[in-house]
């Protein structure tokens, strides 16, 4: 559904909360510990096992967007969420991430334009609705916004469809003004997926960063979320078998932040061994 509520979302004021817990988490804001591309972060696996019930939440979560993934593809949806949202999604089943990427892209409306099956009139909430333009197997967001108070929330980027390929690269960013503290959350998600006879191969990717001022300092904190893809499917909605990797890597931390629980660096390597039924092998 289209963002028609202008109310700021809930999420949102959970999303202020959680980096001002960070923030206190830090003792000493401020830093500047970055990392190299995340993408080249290796992780090492142990056996692999029965999945957790978080596990094999984050497990259902995949499948699901695999089959959505391919109704979009073929152009019989527009429902997109799921698809460009996989690796955030995910990571907060599995770890319970301090995840700002979904909350941002459901805010932005985003969620059912990934297609042009829908008409630009139908794309609703941006306070400029012509900053949104629909070409053939395309659309393309050039400076939108959504302004609720002081809040306004930025999207700009772009979704298409080329044949066999479904691709994105979308910008949402939150500036945010509030007692005490200016915030600015970003989430930059990008994917790339080829669909095969019964195959899905492509990466889902989510950088995320927050950055908060207070009268007595800042702190800038930043992680990716990473979902690699390599998945047979029935053609019914059912992942059959194929691998699929999560990985989190933080990229920037303040000091005194924590390095375990959910702001460790991690992995996850999920094995179908058929419909519904996964094995999981977690770095180590």
């Amino acid at each position: 559904m289209g963002f028609t509520n202008r109310r700021m979302p809930t999420g949102t004021l959970m999303r202020k909360l959680t980096i001002a817990a960070l923030c206190a988490a830090a003792m000493a804001c401020g830093g500047d510990d970055k990392a190299a591309d995340p993408a080249s972060r290796k992780f090492t696996y142990g056996a692999a096992g029965a999945a957790t019930f978080e596990e094999q939440a984050a497990a259902d979560l995949a499948q699901g967007s695999a089959a959505d993934a391919q109704l979009v593809q073929s152009g019989t949806s527009s429902d997109g969420s799921s698809v460009a949202g996989l690796a955030d999604a995910m990571a907060s089943q599995a770890w319970g991430s301090a995840t700002v990427a979904v909350t941002a892209l459901r805010a932005a409306g985003i969620e059912r334009a990934v297609t042009t099956v829908r008409p630009a009139a139908d794309l609703t909430g941006f306070d400029d609705p012509t900053c949104v333009t629909v070409t053939a197997g395309r659309i393309s967001y050039s400076g939108c916004t959504i302004t609720v108070g002081l809040d306004q929330l930025s999207v700009n980027g772009w979704f298409a469809r080329d044949g066999a390929t479904l691709a994105w690269d979308v910008t949402s960013a939150l500036h945010s003004v509030a007692d005490g503290y200016d915030l600015d959350v970003s989430a930059h998600l990008t994917g790339n997926l080829t669909f095969g006879t019964g195959t899905i191969i492509g990466r889902v990717r989510s950088d995320n960063a927050a950055t908060i001022h207070t009268a007595q300092a800042s702190m800038h904190v930043a992680y990716a979320t990473l979902a690699d893809l390599d998945l047979e499917h029935d053609g019914n909605g059912c992942v059959t078998g194929g691998t699929l990797e999560l990985r989190r890597v933080w990229t920037d931390r303040a000091p005194g932040m924590p390095t375990t629980g959910e702001y460790a660096d991690a992995g996850l390597l999920f094995s179908w061994q058929g419909c519904g039924v996964v094995l999981v092998s977690r770095s180590l």
